[in-house]
């Protein structure tokens, strides 16, 4: 056992030694550099949701060549094989009618034809052949059709709808991932600028120029800080392994980002996203097809209470009964005088089933305006707001360099650095995240306009 478990811990150390030296030479797998759009594109390749909703338009696809089928004729083809226990009572028939030809024959010196007696056997075999073609019935068939015609392009557009929910998903994740980052940046920085601020403390109090009070302010918020960079590279993590579940990616996957912030344009007038958002959200193309279903399904049951014609031929033969083929051919037409209401239930309730569709269509415009307009004033608020933080950040750096000289000149105190070093941080931090709400804020937009 001790010897395996040597052999196991040299492999491993074999192992990562090879691996460090393959990435020292340049020869281990370079991570992908991930891009905002390219997150899109692989959530989009990845999503199981996503094949759910595919699977729903090869469905509907289905049902739709289904329903054509149906105004397409219908062949059966039957056989059989019986066996009774006594001989049928219509072959005992006529055997007893041959019979009484032949002595009817008998007695008239041959004037009557001799009949054969049928075979009194209780085997009887054959089969027959069906040809069923629909002619009329009463817009069934066509409104069948339609029907799939429309439940066809609801699934369409569902999938449409699919796609830009997940496209936003992997927009947000990925800002979610950037920003994550750069707060992590920004308190990397603050914990680097307040060690040298600690340093520059124990040195100014072993001089015995600042008292040990401003040495342990320092230190007390270095420790904080030290505390929330531990916190934001936790968020780095747990922000890169939700990107990862969006991308439908292993949850270990790492990849490489251009951390340089790229605002997106602000969008045009507020009137002109509530436009588009009507014209191109596919949740409308998805309800108008729902609309168009419910009134197929009025006139399916309507037929009900119209005539149906059907062309029918068919050809059979059994042996020994009727040795024979024989075939017919004729138009079949049928209609339900008294079906105990059914029919008048189904119209009704297809009926009801439109008023839901439409009631529901003016739902979605109403939501569609309420999250053009939410998502267009948080982007503007947002843009807004990257001005203001940017001067902010300015000012912050200033005082914070003004802070430091006065401080190493013995003008301050290092409550005043202190201050002026977590003004800059806070600064930093919100500028940061106003780049990121706003270009959120830019893709909650355009998926409420339409766009994947």
């Amino acid at each position: 056992m001790k010897k395996t478990i040597i052999t196991t811990r040299s492999m491993f150390l074999l192992i990562s030694a090879t691996l460090t030296l393959s990435c020292l030479t340049g020869t281990c797998p370079a991570q992908e550099q991930l891009t905002v759009d390219r997150a899109v594109q692989i959530a989009l390749e990845n999503s199981l949701q996503r094949r759910m909703a595919a699977k729903d338009v090869e469905i509907a696809d289905e049902g739709l060549a289904r329903a054509q089928a149906e105004f397409g004729p219908t062949l059966t083809l039957q056989g059989g094989l019986y066996r009774y226990n006594d001989t049928p009572t219509i072959v005992q028939t006529n055997q007893g009618l041959a019979k009484l030809n032949n002595a009817l024959s008998d007695m008239t010196y041959g004037k009557v034809p001799e009949t054969s007696v049928p075979s009194d056997r209780r085997t009887y075999y054959g089969g027959g052949i069906k040809v069923t073609q629909p002619l009329y019935t009463g817009n069934k068939l066509t409104a069948t059709r339609r029907l799939a015609q429309a439940n066809l392009e609801n699934a369409r557009k569902n999938l449409n709808a699919s796609d830009n929910d997940l496209a936003l998903s992997a927009r947000k994740a990925f800002y979610t991932v950037i920003l994550s980052r750069q707060m992590a940046g920004a308190l990397d920085e603050a914990v680097e600028s307040m060690t040298g601020h600690v340093r520059e403390a124990t040195a100014f109090h072993d001089q015995k120029i600042v008292p040990k009070l401003d040495l342990l302010r320092a230190k007390e918020k270095l420790a904080d800080l030290r505390q929330q960079q531990l916190y934001a590279h936790n968020n780095v993590d747990l922000a890169q392994t939700s990107l990862n579940y969006v991308l439908g990616v292993d949850m270990d996957t790492r990849y490489t980002y251009d951390d340089t912030h790229q605002t997106l344009p602000m969008p045009r007038d507020l009137k002109a996203c509530i436009e588009t958002g009507e014209g191109n959200r596919p949740e409308i193309g998805a309800v108008d097809a729902q609309i168009r279903m419910a009134k197929e399904q009025i006139a399916i049951a309507q037929s009900g209470h119209l005539p149906t014609l059907a062309l029918v031929g068919a050809a059979h033969r059994y042996e020994p009964e009727n040795e024979d083929p024989s075939a017919q051919i004729g138009i079949v037409a049928s209609i339900d005088l008294f079906d105990s209401g059914r029919t008048s239930h189904k119209k009704a309730q297809a009926a009801r089933g439109l008023e839901k569709a439409r009631t529901a269509k003016k739902q979605i415009f109403r939501g569609i305006r309420l999250e053009v307009e939410k998502a267009y004033h948080d982007a503007q608020a947002a843009f807004e707001s990257i001005d203001v933080a940017e001067k902010s950040l300015d000012t912050a750096q200033e005082a914070l360099d003004a802070a430091r000289t006065r401080y190493r000149v013995g003008l301050s105190t290092s409550l005043e650095r202190l201050d002026a070093e977590v003004s800059l941080t806070r600064a930093k931090t919100n500028h940061i995240h106003a780049l990121s709400m706003y270009n959120i804020a830019v893709a909650e937009l355009e998926r409420a306009m339409g766009k994947e």
